[in-house]
């Protein structure tokens, strides 16, 4: 099993610093996954340790202020999704 730790990402939009937390396995993979997910207009600051992560669940807020694009769910409508 994998330890995994909370990482505090800053980072940086339009002047203003904002933090978001996340789990890895190290910081190396908490900056690589803001890099591939991030916006275009968005600068990755700094990464801090905060400490284990002793999981559970997490229920994330949508922030107006996210770094990431919004997710698109892509349905068919062509065909019935009711019908079985």
């Amino acid at each position: 099993m994998q330890a995994l730790f909370k990482y505090h990402v800053h980072w940086r939009h339009q002047d203003k610093l904002y933090v978001d937390e996340y789990s890895a396995a190290s910081a190396v993979a908490a900056v690589d996954y803001f890099n591939d997910h991030k916006r275009s207009d968005v600068f990755l600051v700094r990464v801090e340790l905060v400490g284990p992560d002793e999981g559970g669940l997490r229920e994330f807020a949508r922030s107006p202020d996210s770094p990431f694009g919004p997710l698109m769910a892509r349905r068919r409508l062509d065909q019935d999704e009711d019908a079985r």
